[in-house]
């Protein structure tokens, strides 16, 4: 049967253990509240990068529309019209205030917090706040079975002391659930999938519900249920919900793809989780993938995805290049270190093209589901060589149902917090907050 939750247009399907949240549709919606106006709500993801980038070819001068592009945002031309370029946003929590070294595991630990973390490797790990996206997850979280997703591209570093001082734990993760309790990532892309659409593994049939879920498809186990529901929607939502069901489907054959493949060698005395893709474009595509799943069936409206952790050693030679993030990073101004860096950052900007795009695509309401999110891209460091923390390379896609207006960049006074930012999305997602870590307001020509 068709299960309809308190939150108005709201559904799931049921069968054998699987759970699967259903898109915006406006036959449920007017059905269910038919004297109110459907509204779809309003969405926050957060899409980390580390290790700073070229800034000479990041970087724009000229606030305004978005007429010309920079070398590293090209991938972005064709979606300008929905992103805010910012200039001026500083993270001064991240710097080191006396603690001396451990850049990136500060950088990491701050960029959603604005907060410093405590120099230690010992049980006394902690920052000073909360992260937005946690904030946000706690005031509004209980609106959709799952409070926030967090995903990660990358195997977390140890725990133990990795960087002057620091615990690993601080590298692994930009959302924090209280200031001693980071909230872990998932990597690997099916169990990330089994929390959004349910484990067949769970049912009194496990071993079946297994084979089939390898096999064929969640949404075999909710083919009757499904069926049911078509002949309730006109001809509009049918059409959205066979559109929706299927890009279930494609993410799920990516994952069984991925599981079929036989996957790269791992470091020695590691074991890779099952899964996983072997190539990271294609780790990285299926978390975006699922991110915009989860977003379009309403299952969270909270969501971050850490491309690599933080100080990422991770090699590219997909890209044709021989040494490692972190290393070019450090590029000493050397032309040969600067052109790899910059092949780096555009593959992370075009891996975000890929997340607007899809999120582009899908019909929501009177508009699309990017309409009705917001998307912060960027990175804690600036200059990965200075581990500098003013004018971050910061984007944002999406309008946030209204309270955005993309399309432009935007310059602000130098050392403008980036909680600023954070508390105008806050504010957006429907929290009121007076203040947020060391904000000193909202951002001002977020909309014009």
């Amino acid at each position: 049967m068709i299960h309809r939750c308190p939150i108005t247009r709201r559904a799931v399907l049921k069968g054998l253990g699987a759970v699967v949240a259903l898109p915006w549709l406006e036959s449920l919606a007017h059905a269910a509240e038919k004297a109110k106006p459907a509204q779809p709500p309003v969405r926050l993801g957060f899409v980390y990068v580390p290790n700073g980038v070229d800034w000479q070819r990041w970087h724009m001068e000229t606030a305004g529309p978005l007429d010309t592009f920079s070398k590293t945002l090209e991938p972005l031309a064709d979606v300008k019209k929905e992103l805010l370029v910012f200039r001026g946003l500083t993270l001064n929590e991240g710097r080191d205030h006396g603690d001396g070294g451990g850049d990136h595991p500060r950088a990491t630990s701050s960029f959603l917090t604005a907060a410093h973390p405590f120099k230690s490797f010992g049980k006394d790990i902690r920052v000073g706040g909360i992260s937005v996206d946690q904030l946000a997850a706690q005031k509004l979280g209980h609106l959709t079975r799952l409070p926030s997703l967090e995903l990660a591209c990358d195997r977390p570093t140890s725990p133990g002391m990795c960087d002057a001082g620091y615990s690993g734990v601080y590298r692994n993760a930009i959302s924090w659930r209280t200031p001693t309790s980071p909230v872990p990532t998932e990597i690997n892309p099916r169990l990330a999938f089994f929390r959004l659409f349910g484990d067949p593994s769970r049912s009194s049939d496990a071993a079946r519900g297994r084979q089939r879920m390898v096999n064929s498809s969640v949404l075999d186990l909710v083919l009757e249920d499904s069926k049911k529901l078509g002949t309730q929607l006109g001809g509009t939502d049918r059409l959205k919900l066979e559109e929706y069901l299927h890009s279930v489907r494609e993410v799920e054959r990516q994952i069984q793809a991925a599981e079929r493949l036989p996957l790269k060698q791992p470091p020695a005395g590691t074991t890779a989780p099952h899964g996983i893709p072997s190539e990271t474009a294609d780790h990285i595509r299926v978390m975006l993938d699922l991110v915009a799943l989860a977003f379009q069936t309403d299952t969270t409206r909270i969501a971050s995805v850490m491309l690599a952790m933080g100080g990422s050693d991770r090699a590219f030679p997909f890209l044709g290049l021989k040494s490692t993030h972190h290393s070019y990073s450090h590029h000493e101004k050397k032309a040969e270190n600067l052109d790899a860096l910059h092949a780096i950052d555009r593959f992370y900007v075009e891996q975000f093209g890929h997340l607007i795009r899809k999120l582009q695509a899908v019909k929501e309401g009177d508009g699309t589901l990017l309409d009705n999110c917001l998307l912060l891209y960027g990175s804690p460091l600036r200059d990965g060589n200075l581990h500098d923390r003013q004018d971050l390379p910061i984007l944002l896609a999406g309008r946030g149902r209204g309270a955005v207006t993309p399309g432009r960049m935007v310059k602000h006074p130098d050392e403008t917090p980036l909680a600023n930012l954070h508390l105008s999305l806050l504010s957006a997602f429907g929290i009121e907050a007076p203040r947020f870590s060391d904000s000193t307001g909202k951002l001002a020509r977020l909309k014009v």
